[in-house]
Formats: structure tokens, C-alpha cells, sequence
């Protein structure tokens, strides 16, 4: 190779040069930098669509609040409409164990004051109304066999009804031979003393009542 004709280029004639730009290229895109006012729009218009998803949200929590507010409402008045019908449930309850209680308590008073009552309301029978005896006698001898040789004991007011009545009173029965009725003070009014030739009928409405008495209150005591 022949370097004769060859030039030295000095440094200080080197110059770079900025690259082609290359036939038919487009020239690049440069956004430019927004102004002071696009952003504080922009800002504005951020804040904006906060405050909106908040009030959206704000919103949609008070509704869901009134909701369950609505229902908790809704149970409580529930339970205190229930509260009243229960409180008389309640109160029902105890109240027929307490009447339960009372009348187990007050039974035996109970008892003794309706024999009471029996007992008045027997007593003014008898002394009101003469067919009394007529129909005690009538269940007694009713349930005696031998009707023969009977002796027959009543009150003096009864035996003077007895007497008035005695022949329609002996022909209503079957078998009544050799019938006497007495005078006895110590039967009481409405009563008999029977005797036959098999034992004594005790009649007596007072002595009947005694014997009733002391079965129902046999249990008390």
C-alpha cells in the first residue's frame, strides 16, 4: 500500500455531526408540559370524584345501617309485644298454684263448713216438712227382712205424725205384723230406732250425719 499521498487530520478539525435524520422519518412527538391551570383543574376535578365515591359510599352505609336498624327494630318490638303475653302466662301459672296451694291448704275448712251448711239445711227440713220421716222410715224397713214384732221409736212430733197416718202407712209394706211405734225424746226429729227380732236399725238422721262427717274428714287428719 502506498502512503505517500496519504493526509493527516488533525484533531482540532474533527467536527461531530448530530445523525441524519433519515428521508420520509416523522418528526418526534414532544407532549408539552401542562400549565398551571390544566392542573389545578385536573386536581379539582380528582377531588371532585373523591368526594363523590365518599358520599356514594357515605350513602350506601346509612342505608345498609337504616336496614339492620329496621330489622333489630322490628325483633324488639316483636319481643316487647311478646313481654306482656308472656308476664299473664307468668302470672296464670301462679296463680293456679297458688289456688292449688289454697285449696289444699283450706280443704278440710272446706269441708267442714258444706257439712255445716248439710247440716242446717237437714235440720230445717225435718222441723218444716213432715214427710221426712215418712220417707226415712220407708228406706229403713225396706231393708229389714222379718217384718215381724217391730218396735219402732221417733221423736214425739214425728210419732204423732206417724199415728195419723199409720193404718196407709203399714198397708204400703208387705209382711208388717204386730208394728208398734213409741215416743222416744232422745231420737232427734226426722229419725228411728228400729228393733227387730234380728237386732236394731239405727235410723237416726243425726247419727247418719255424724258417720258422714267422719269419712270426709277421716282423710284430713
Amino acid at each position: 500500500m502506498d502512503l505517500s499521498n496519504r493526509k493527516v487530520i488533525k484533531a482540532g478539525e474533527i467536527k461531530l455531526l448530530s445523525k441524519p435524520e433519515r428521508v420520509g422519518a416523522a418528526p418526534p412527538v414532544v407532549n408539552p408540559a401542562p400549565s398551571t391551570d390544566e392542573c389545578a383543574a385536573l386536581k379539582m376535578e380528582l377531588e371532585a370524584s373523591f368526594a363523590q365515591k365518599i358520599q356514594i359510599a357515605e350513602r350506601e352505609a346509612h342505608a345498609r345501617g337504616v336496614s339492620e336498624g329496621i330489622k333489630k327494630g322490628i325483633e324488639i318490638q316483636k319481643n316487647e309485644h311478646l313481654k306482656p303475653l308472656q308476664a299473664l302466662n307468668d302470672l296464670i301459672k301462679e296463680l293456679s298454684e297458688v289456688k292449688k296451694k289454697m285449696l289444699e291448704e283450706a280443704e278440710e275448712q272446706i269441708v267442714e263448713l258444706s257439712l255445716a251448711v248439710a247440716e242446717k239445711v237437714m235440720h230445717l227440713e225435718v222441723t218444716t216438712n213432715r214427710d221426712v220421716i215418712q220417707g226415712v222410715l220407708r228406706e229403713a224397713i225396706k231393708n229389714i227382712v222379718d217384718r215381724e214384732n217391730m218396735k219402732i221409736r221417733l221423736h214425739p212430733d214425728d210419732f204423732r205424725y206417724i199415728m195419723e197416718i199409720k193404718s196407709d202407712f203399714i198397708r204400703s209394706f208387705d209382711g208388717i205384723k204386730n208394728i208398734v211405734f213409741e215416743e222416744d225424746v232422745s231420737v232427734g226429729r226426722g229419725g228411728a230406732l228400729i228393733e227387730t227380732v234380728c237386732g236394731e236399725v239405727d235410723a237416726r238422721l243425726d247419727q247418719q250425719y255424724n258417720e258422714v262427717k267422719t269419712s270426709m274428714l277421716a282423710p284430713h287428719r
